[in-house]
């Protein structure tokens, strides 16, 4: 694999643990909140799941779904605080 396909996959490596730490934080907050926050949450936690698959594919359109779906949650956590 050349230089740039390890750099691709060791960053989409480091977001997709982002992104699950990131989730696995606002699930432990959840049962706090209110009800609009469980809502949004009960919305974005399919799409995870799809993004993950999808970050296995190395592409641009996987790097910028994870970016996304991290903005996302991270949107979630800071609203829980």
């Amino acid at each position: 694999m050349s230089q740039i396909g390890t750099d691709v996959k060791e960053e989409l490596k480091k977001s997709l643990a982002v992104l699950q730490t990131l989730r696995d934080e606002v699930r432990v907050k959840l049962h706090l909140a209110g009800m609009d926050i469980k809502d949004e949450w009960t919305k974005l936690e399919p799409h995870l799941a799809k993004v993950e698959q999808a970050a296995a594919e190395l592409s641009d359109a996987s790097r910028a779904a994870l970016t996304e779906a991290i903005a996302k949650v991270k949107k979630i956590r800071d609203s829980l605080h």
